[in-house]
Formats: structure tokens, sequence, C-alpha cells
């Protein structure tokens, strides 16, 4: 009787053990199966500006989806790239490839589709173009895509995306901006796309060196001056 009651115990104690060793086994499967995937870049869904034609334009990238090819300015501007655009670094002007962009470079990124502006009012039509004069007497900003464009006394002007106040005289050459426009103001023709310069009738007397103008024009802005209820810029800071 007594060594039944030994061999029972000894068994019990053997099942015990191989239980406890079966669960520890498990365990580390268990908690590496619970461990949150390592974090990676999130694809943002962007929506470029209905009909604008493609924009080459400059900053800090905060981050870039090389994924879904969009690339979002240290300023809030966003634009997505296609198969036509290209990526070059500020300093050098040597291409970048995509893959190998990090949030904090300073880049030009050519024939890029420019997205709105979030903080823009709902309502508004929104235009991306890069100053290429200023006729302050007449209160026309001329772009380089061949367009014009009006800054009444009226017109909100500011640094940045709810920046600082500026006014007209601020503005200089080279400077990016985002034209906000209301929707009774005439429609963009986006009928041509190619990267030609608009000459349409006489140009008012305008300030500025050609020789300092960015060199990439784009067609398919209106032709005659348009009113801007907004003009938000965007002046590239100059690298250390």
């Amino acid at each position: 009787m007594q060594q039944q009651t030994r061999a029972a115990a000894g068994f019990l104690a053997a099942v015990v053990l191989v239980a406890g060793c079966s669960r520890a086994a498990r365990e580390p499967r268990v908690s590496q199966a619970q461990t949150p995937p390592q974090a990676t870049a999130a694809s943002t869904s962007v929506a470029p500006l209905p009909g604008h034609p493609p924009v080459t334009t400059s900053g800090v990238v905060a981050k870039f989806d090389s994924t879904s090819g969009v690339l979002v300015f240290q300023d809030g501007r966003t634009v997505k790239l296609s198969d036509q655009s290209q990526i070059v670094a500020a300093k050098t002007q040597q291409a970048i490839d995509p893959r190998a962009v990090r949030p904090g470079d300073r880049v030009v990124v050519q024939n890029a589709l420019p997205a709105g502006l979030s903080s823009v009012a709902k309502g508004k039509r929104q235009r991306a173009a890069t100053v290429a004069s200023v006729d302050q007497q007449n209160q026309l900003v001329q772009m380089t895509d061949g367009s014009f464009v009006r800054a009444t006394p009226s017109t909100r002007m500011t640094m940045g995306s709810g920046g600082q106040t500026i006014v007209l005289t601020d503005l200089r050459p080279g400077d990016e901006v985002i034209i906000v426009m209301d929707e009774t103001a005439p429609a963009v023709s986006s009928s041509s796309g190619t990267q030609t310069s608009m000459n349409t009738g006489p140009r008012p007397a305008t300030t500025g060196s050609p020789s300092e103008l960015p060199r990439n024009v784009i067609t398919g802005a209106p032709s005659d001056p348009s009113d801007a209820s907004e003009l938000i810029v965007f002046r590239e800071a100059q690298a250390p």
C-alpha cells in the first residue's frame, strides 16, 4: 500500500512537471505573438488640386511616403509625385533616389502635383504658384507660369498657413504661394500642361531680375488677373 502511494505521488509529480514545461515552452511564443509589429511610415492619402498642372517646388522634408509618392514639407505644403516627377538635392541639384529621401533633407521636387492646404475654408479654390515679380503700383503679382494675381486691399496675406500677416511690399521673387480665390473667380484652364511661357498681350511693368527667377514655367493658369482673397506665402529659409 505504501509503495502504491509513493508511485501515485511520483506519477502526479511527473504530470505537474510535464505541464509546467509545456506551459513554459508556449509562453515565449504567446509573448512573441502579442508583440506589436515594428512601426513603419504610414501611407498618406492625398488628393491633388483638381486640374492643377505640375509644379516645381522646394523645401525641407517633414515626411515622405515613397509608396504613395506623397511628400510633406515642414511648412505644411504637400505634393504628390507622379511618374514624371523628380527629386533633386537643393544644394547640389543632383537627382535623389526617392527611397533615399529622409526627413530634414532640403530638396527641390520637379513636376509634382500640389495638394491644397486643409486650413483653407471650404468653398474656395486654391492654386500653387511661384512669384516672378511684383508690380507695387498696380498691385499685381506676376507668377512664373505667366499669370497675374491682383492683391486688393482686402486680400489677406500671411507668411505660412496661419502665420504672421504681411503686406505686398514684403513679397519677393521666388516666394512660393498658395493663391486662394472664391469659387466665383474664373476657372483655371487645364487645356495645356506643357512647360512653355504664356505671352498673351502686353504686360505691366514689373520688378525683379530675370536671372533670379525660377526657370520652370508652367501653363494652365488664367491669363487675366484674378483677385486673390488670400495669399499664403512660403519662403525658403537659407541653408546654414
